[in-house]
């Protein structure tokens, strides 16, 4: 019974419960103390709900978190005085921030990528070796479940990227499953990197199939496809080389959608950055970024880009135009 208890109280144990399962390294024995914790009552379920959507919901808060120019002048990315952030939205902010973010990354809880089989966190990847000797090494921030058959080899990537070096059986498919696309093979080496609403799978050697297009697209060595929610784009041309950049903590973008690119800098950082401008989104980014210290490779897309950089908490960066 947890009467004795306030509302408030209950809440930052939510909070804190979010914080210790999104943790790479929480133990079945944690696991076990909040699956205890949340059946004292629904006082607890609700603010476990209420905890887990605050992050979810935080590109809702995007345009609060944008700073209002007081004037027309042009101003450096680091002038913090000429611009004015209303109560109103420090507020919403705030909210956000404090009751969201302070969580540590705590979106991951509303998706089952928290009981994945093999996960990273932010400060190193690692590989993982299959029952038949096939080989993951998860990029850091990235989690996968593996089902094992004597029909099939199924892995599912719930988040960031992985290089996947399938040993060739041609009686029992390699298959990952990656949001919106599906990649087979007999034996194959290549990468795929799951995005916020799209899936990159790139041929390093050897042939797969990728799925959609219906029937698949065939992909060879050097070859990329591009899948989102009802749209394909591929096979392209790309050099695997800068694909495997994250290997060694390098991002090598291409003109990448600066939404993309924010996406990967988010797996070297706990937290979340934010664009608060959905027109800056697309905007295409061409650049070469040593990842294993995000907050200078921030600083310096800032620099190139006429972006302002606002540091909310810890845990939330924020991007937006510079004027």
């Amino acid at each position: 019974m947890t009467h004795h208890k306030s509302d408030a109280q209950i809440r930052q144990e939510a909070r804190q419960w979010l914080m210790v399962l999104n943790d790479a390294d929480a133990t079945e024995e944690e696991k076990r103390d909040f699956a205890l914790w949340l059946s004292q009552g629904d006082r607890e379920k609700q603010a476990w709900e209420r905890a887990k959507g605050m992050w979810s919901r935080l590109d809702d808060f995007a345009p609060a978190l944008t700073p209002s120019p007081t004037n027309n002048k042009p101003v450096a990315a680091n002038d913090v005085g000429s611009f004015r952030v209303t109560r109103r939205r420090m507020i919403t902010g705030a909210a956000a921030a404090v009751a969201g973010i302070a969580s540590g990354g705590s979106y991951l809880l509303t998706h089952p990528e928290v009981f994945a089989d093999h996960r990273t966190g932010t400060q190193a990847g690692k590989t993982v070796t299959l029952a038949d000797g096939s080989l993951v090494e998860l990029a850091r921030s990235s989690a996968i479940s593996v089902s094992w058959s004597p029909q099939a080899r199924r892995i599912t990537l719930h988040e960031g990227e992985a290089l996947f070096t399938a040993r060739h059986d041609p009686l029992r498919p390699f298959i990952v499953d990656a949001g919106p696309a599906v990649t087979q093979t007999a034996g194959a080496v290549f990468d795929v990197n799951r995005l916020d609403d799209t899936t990159l799978v790139t041929a390093i050697e050897h042939e797969l199939t990728v799925t959609p297009p219906q029937g698949g697209m065939l992909l060879t060595a050097g070859q990329q496809m591009r899948c989102a929610p009802g749209e394909t784009q591929g096979p392209l041309a790309v050099d695997t080389a800068s694909i495997l950049g994250w290997r060694n903590g390098r991002i090598v973008a291409d003109g990448m959608r600066l939404a993309d690119l924010a996406t990967e800098l988010s797996r070297y950082k706990k937290g979340r950055i934010l664009i608060t401008d959905s027109r800056l989104r697309d905007l295409p980014v061409t650049a070469a970024l040593d990842a294993r210290n995000p907050d200078a490779a921030i600083e310096t897309l800032a620099g190139s880009l006429r972006l302002r950089v606002r540091h909310f908490t810890p845990w939330l960066v924020t991007l937006s135009a510079a004027s």
